[in-house]
């Protein structure tokens, strides 16, 4: 190796402003001139096989002039640790490839297609200048929730969700104590997204740090998720309590009086809660319900550790109502005639309770049907509300769940006016195989962190019905549900992100690691003063300026002085422009159909790391992110659309930049999206649009059939990236728009 090569190859290795090579090689000090700032990557696109096009978002200080990448040796892995961030990664080869495209704050390049799958190292390059080795492909975990909640237990489940976490091989979690042996897991099953395993009966109780693993890389393929407390449980008092044991000797007539048909409900409040009172008295156990109507007058109190429990969904129905229960024949004289009277404010409240195998029917005219508390557990219930026809004319507003958190509900049949299941701060929650209509909102996903929600049959009864994940929220996993409108060409929302307000749009004047000093006192709304929680379920983007594109958790604010979760990669300077607001991410959506709806946005407002992937969409009117600049200033950042079917109707399929209100900021709120592989089909007319001022996208390997459908750029837009994409026969047009000019278009 010659001399300049030795200085070359440490500058890569080190990236560092000076050497001395004798120390390193042994040959007499050659003195290194200080070198240009290095190239920084904080964001790698991923999943990508070869022949995709992988975005790296970071900050180039010097022009890019290429990217040298590597595929990690795939050796047996056998131990959990980690990659650090200065080790040299253990890769097959490495290779330099030209990007594509490259700015100061994007490096856009293409996995060679003959490579096999993999996870691959690589470095930005500026001359001689290289960044620290990232790795694509890596296992991303976001979030873990188990079978307890925060505790899993023996014998019991965990599950992982992020990125990359499997590839269609065999996957692997491994948990590590603090000290002994590492437990190595085999996944039962994962879609890339989420990632299953089960808890051995025979694991030590204690923390353990969780690692996952997704057949690729050797030990260096390892990704470190959270931790984990390994607990077993304490079940909970199983003693029954009949409510019919009230009435003694008398049981067996009193139960006849409401099994025959067209019976009259009998008003059984007193038993109820006598079996309640019980109990509570045992510290817990099962009321239990035979066959039969039962009318409640007030409010139910669950005490903890308590399960009511039905003879079946079908047998048994709690009522909060008087008179008649069933219509009568065909007759319209009892529409509208009952009203609902002396309503509690709440129908059931508790905490830690549980509900099965009934049907609930709540009265027309309530506010809250149930306040859960943590801890709750719902299992083949049936919801109804009465007299549900009496329409108010008005999207209307009763909640019929309160969920705390570490609650479940399963295999239900649930119909809500208003909203049906609200999280009050919802962590930990499972919502998973129910049939819930509603004309507001089936989820109201405002405050959430580790929700999993899958395999429901979901149906709006509104024109205006739309799940929303609004305010702050993060860590959803939202999967293989299905949506459809009663209202079907009238519906409005079926999915959406949405919120707007902030705390502070300006500059800054100092940083000093995790502490951010602002330039200007922070303007709060009237509905969140400076010590609402909401600020520290916040986040602070860069805007503009130095450091663009990065974002951090807000963990304390104190007037000017505001505290983040972790250092910047590159940190901003007086040329930035930060933006804080209430933070929506981590957001899985995945292999769901969406059908009749409006819009389903993958951001409206704040957005970031969101993967939109496998979903199926029949007559919608457009899949969107957009970061907007109203009153605040919001940003849509790390979007992905991969593998979705566009089917029926004119969809837009868009990613653009609020262009309004330049006066309060000029820049683009909307950076970093990748639209891979989607399809319209021949029976959809829509487009695939990069808008506004959108600035860095990727439409690739994406297929467009209707032959008046095309793939389109704005004029304002930048840095986009349209490449091997395909057009049906006879397509009027293929890439079109005003921006098209600007934009690299490869590769058809």
């Amino acid at each position: 190796m010659m001399i300049n090569e030795q200085v070359n190859f440490v500058k890569l290795l080190k990236s560092a402003a000076t050497f001395s090579v004798a120390a390193l090689f042994g040959f007499n000090s050659i003195a290194v001139a200080a070198q240009p700032a290095a190239p920084q990557i904080f964001w790698a696109s991923a999943p990508v096989q070869s022949n995709d096009t992988v975005l790296l978002a970071g900050d180039n200080p010097e022009p890019v002039t290429a990217v040298r990448i590597g595929r990690l040796k795939d050796s047996l892995a056998t131990t959990a640790i980690p990659p650090t961030a200065s080790g040299e990664p253990a890769v097959e080869r490495w290779q330099e490839v030209k990007p594509v495209q490259a700015s100061q704050r994007c490096t856009k390049f293409i996995i060679p297609a003959t490579w096999k799958n993999g996870i691959f190292a690589c470095r930005v390059m500026a001359g001689l200048t290289a960044s620290r080795a990232v790795l694509v492909n890596a296992p991303d975990p976001w979030w873990l929730q188990a079978d307890a909640g925060d505790i899993a237990t023996p014998g019991g489940w965990l599950r992982i969700f992020g990125r990359c976490l499997n590839f269609g091989g065999a996957s692997q979690v491994a948990l590590k104590p603090a000290s002994g042996k590492t437990t190595v897991l085999k996944a039962t099953h994962s879609d890339g997204y989420s990632l299953s395993c089960q808890v051995p009966m025979n694991l030590p109780a204690g923390r353990y740090n969780v690692s996952v693993h997704n057949g690729f890389g050797g030990n260096a393929g390892w990704g470190a998720a959270d931790t984990i407390e390994i607990k077993t449980s304490t079940p909970w008092p199983t003693q029954m309590f009949n409510v019919m044991d009230f009435y003694g000797a008398d049981a067996g007539k009193e139960i006849a009086k409401t099994q025959a048909k067209g019976a009259p409900s009998v008003d059984r409040t007193q038993a109820i809660q006598a079996a309640l009172k019980k109990a509570e008295a045992n510290g817990g156990g099962i009321v239990y319900f035979p066959e039969g109507k039962y009318a409640m007058q007030g409010e139910i109190k669950v005490p903890p550790r308590t399960v009511l429990r039905g003879a079946g969904m079908g047998l048994v129905t709690l009522w909060w109502g008087k008179g008649g229960f069933a219509l009568d024949g065909g007759s319209d004289v009892r529409r509208i005639e009952d009203a609902d009277q002396a309503i509690p404010a709440t129908l059931m409240s508790g905490t830690q309770f549980g509900l099965e195998d009934m049907s609930l029917y709540l009265p027309r005219e309530y506010q809250t049907g149930i306040t859960t508390g943590d801890g709750f557990e719902m299992h083949h219930v049936r919801v109804r509300v009465d007299r549900y026809w009496v329409r108010s004319g008005q999207r209307e507003n009763e909640v019929a769940f309160r969920l705390g958190n570490n609650c479940r509900v399963t295999d239900c049949d649930i119909l809500s006016q208003g909203v049906a299941f609200m999280f009050n701060s919802g962590h930990d929650e499972i919502i998973a195989r129910n049939k819930i209509m509603a004309g507001k909102s089936q989820f109201a996903l405002e405050r959430s962190d580790g929700v999993i929600v899958e395999d429901n049959d979901l149906v709006s009864l509104d024109p205006t019905a739309y799940i929303n994940l609004s305010g702050e929220g993060r860590n959803v996993y939202y999967a293989r549900n299905q949506h459809s409108s009663f209202f079907a060409h009238q519906s409005d929302f079926s999915w959406t992100f949405d919120g707007n307000g902030g705390a502070y749009f300006g500059k800054i004047a100092t940083v000093n690691g995790t502490q951010v000093t602002l330039d200007k006192d922070p303007t709060y709304p009237n509905w969140a003063p400076e010590q609402h929680p909401l600020w520290r379920r916040s986040v602070l983007c860069i805007m503009d300026g130095k450091g663009t594109g990065q974002y951090r958790y807000i963990t304390v604010n104190t007037g000017r002085t505001w505290q983040l979760d972790r250092p910047f990669d590159v940190p901003p300077d007086n040329s930035s422009t930060i933006s804080i607001f209430p933070f929506r991410g981590r957001v899985l959506v995945i292999g769901n159909r969406f059908e009749d709806a409006g819009w389903v946005n993958m951001g409206y407002g704040s957005s970031f790391d969101v993967v939109c992937a496998n979903n199926s969409l029949y007559r919608v009117g457009a899949l969107l992110n957009l970061g907007l600049r109203e009153a605040s200033v919001h940003a849509s950042w790390f979007i992905q659309y991969l593998n979705n079917d566009l089917y029926e109707g004119q969809t837009l399929e868009q990613t653009t930049g609020d262009l309004r209100n330049p006066e309060i900021f000029s820049g683009t709120t909307t950076r970093y999206a990748i639209h891979r592989g989607d399809h319209i089909h021949a029976d959809n007319s829509g487009n695939i649009n990069i808008g506004g001022n959108a600035t860095d996208a990727i439409v690739e390997h994406c297929t467009v059939e209707n032959a008046h459908s095309s793939i389109v750029a704005e004029k304002d837009t930048a840095g986009v990236l349209f490449r091997d994409n395909s057009f049906g026969r006879g397509a009027v047009s293929r890439y079109s728009g005003s921006g098209l000019d600007k934009a690299v278009v490869a590769g058809y």
